[in-house]
């Protein structure tokens, strides 16, 4: 027996020390990867058939189960400002992908920047974060190692933007014409490696590729929905288009510009990813550098199939694939010991409404008829009773003019009331939402919170609609996000290092402490500003 114990007591001391060594250091490089639009459930739904970067990550990675974006409305650009700055993006001003500016009485995109030149085209849009009036992680671990290297690229520009923080050194993503760019917000010229890539793209043919299952049809009908469902978005585009397996590319379109809505989008994103690596030498010194990669295809799938389509498993697989050679590629050139990745996503996603009726389930879509009319009655109302041009309406956001209010005499309740009396009649409408309600009253429940973590106080509407559970606005066709609801909120949060254990996390975790507890690893300072908090690993 004392052998016995003897024994077990030099096995623990091991495996204490081999811990201990594991992470003795901080790592070199930090890898974030943020998937846009994924359910955590397309990684345990498909745990057993994964056999890449999913697994090395998952087998390698902790875990925190209860992930959301304490945010109400969870499009892209709020939730890569959650992620890359650590703040709620109502108090970035970061309050959609586009919106309505009262300052600048214009519709404004989020990474908006009109002083800025694109740099490596003539042809996309320069984008920047120069909206933003704060520093994110990329930023603190800048300032704490100023020759640390700060890289973020990704498809969508906002993920490229914003995942960075305010100044990375490069910033690098998608112009939907064949090549990646930046602006002169940056650098003034475009790194070598972005251009050796551009150059093997217009050499790449993508015209007659055929999306073609990774694995045989049997399990798909296994782990997805039978193919074809009806409510998927390309379903009837012509007689000689078809989103049945095998998947072809409308003749009429051009294969580059449509390149970022097929899965081996995400194989050339992560091809740049290396290219970054090696010339840039990123993780091989002590100093550690950050790269976040944006990986935005999984968006525009699930948006056209929905998430338990076989299209979206299909990107689920190949993804897997693809990471897990970008992660021995890392192995290779730095060492996985060296490394820490997180996996995230910047939302989640409603499934079609027609797949959740056809479980039995309340769902739908706004009619877009019923929706115009309220908001003409609501205009006619007010115009009659009050006057004109009392407010600016944006879809079913009011941006009241408050001083012609008050100069008139009017009470706000009684535009409120008129509001709500037509909008609340729309099927799918659950009710309005009054922004001084939220910012004075007291309700803490988990929408309420949710829905003032997104308030700025100029750039936010007084008041605004909020769609009941399992509605969309998009129609007639596809689905998407955006609502304050879990399935668009809860989001997976890993955390992976070569030696870390397996673990299920299952204490709250919001995405805005993700930029935090990278920065706790490093031992890098979190600013007072951030509202999220860093957890151990």
């Amino acid at each position: 027996m004392n052998k016995i114990i003897k024994g077990l007591t030099i096995i623990a001391a091991l495996n204490l020390i081999t811990c201990t060594l594991s992470f003795s250091k901080p790592p070199r490089l930090v890898v974030l990867l943020v998937v846009d639009q994924m359910r955590p459930d397309l990684l345990t739904r498909f745990d057993d058939l994964y056999k890449g970067g999913f697994r090395w990550l998952m087998d390698n990675g902790i875990w925190f189960t209860d992930t959301h974006h304490e945010h109400s409305y969870t499009a892209t650009g709020p939730g890569h400002a959650a992620i890359g700055f650590g703040q709620y993006p109502g108090k970035l001003g970061v309050i959609g992908n586009s919106f309505y500016d009262r300052n600048l009485k214009k519709n404004v995109n989020c990474v908006e920047d009109p002083k800025a030149k694109i740099i490596g085209s003539n042809k996309g849009i320069a984008r920047s974060s120069v909206r933003i009036d704060a520093n994110g992680l990329g930023d603190w671990i800048k300032r704490a190692h100023p020759s640390s290297r700060i890289i973020s690229i990704g498809g969508k520009d906002r993920a490229a933007c914003l995942l960075g923080g305010k100044n990375p050194d490069q910033a690098i993503y998608y112009n939907n014409f064949g090549e990646f760019v930046s602006s002169d917000y940056y650098v003034n010229q475009l790194p070598s490696w972005t251009t050796r890539l551009n150059n093997e793209l217009k050499n790449r043919s993508y015209g007659d590729s055929l999306w073609q299952r990774s694995l045989d049809e049997s399990v798909y009908k296994e782990y997805a929905r039978e193919d074809y469902f009806y409510g998927e978005e390309d379903n009837y585009k012509s007689d000689e288009y078809s989103p049945v397996f095998p998947i072809g590319t409308d003749l009429q379109d051009d294969p580059l510009a449509i390149l970022m809505g097929k899965p081996w989008f995400e194989r050339e994103v992560l091809l740049l990813s290396k290219y970054a690596v090696l010339d840039d030498s990123l993780g091989l010194d002590e100093t550690p550098d950050f790269l976040s990669i944006g990986l935005s295809s999984m968006d525009l799938i699930i948006h056209s199939y929905g998430p338990f389509s076989q299209e979206a498993m299909d990107a689920c697989i190949k993804l897997d694939t693809y990471l897990g050679d970008f992660i021995e590629f890392l192995d290779d050139h730095v060492g996985l010991d060296n490394v820490l990745f997180a996996l995230t996503a910047d939302h989640g996603g409603l499934p079609l409404p027609e797949y959740l009726v056809a479980k039995g389930q309340k769902a739908g879509r706004i009619n877009h008829d019923h929706f115009e009319e309220a908001l003409t009655w609501i205009d006619e109302e007010s115009e009659e009773r009050f006057g004109k041009k009392l407010y600016h309406r944006d879809g079913g956001n009011f941006f009241l003019d408050k001083e012609k209010i008050k100069d008139s005499n009017i009470k706000l309740e009684s535009i409120y009331k008129i509001i709500s009396k037509y909008l609340t009649k729309v099927v799918g409408i659950e009710r309005m939402v009054i922004k001084e309600d939220l910012i004075v009253g007291k309700d803490s429940t988990k929408i309420n919170l949710r829905l003032r973590n997104m308030i700025h106080p100029d750039l936010t509407p007084e008041v605004c609609p909020i769609l009941s559970p399992n509605y969309l606005y998009k129609g007639p066709l596809g689905t998407s996000h955006g609502s304050p609801y879990d399935y668009d909120t809860h989001v997976p949060m890993i955390f992976s290092r070569k030696g870390f254990r397996a673990k299920k996390e299952s204490k709250p975790f919001a995405t805005v402490d993700i930029a935090p507890t990278i920065a706790k690893y490093l031992h890098v300072d979190i600013p007072e500003y951030c509202d999220g908090k860093g957890s151990d690993l």
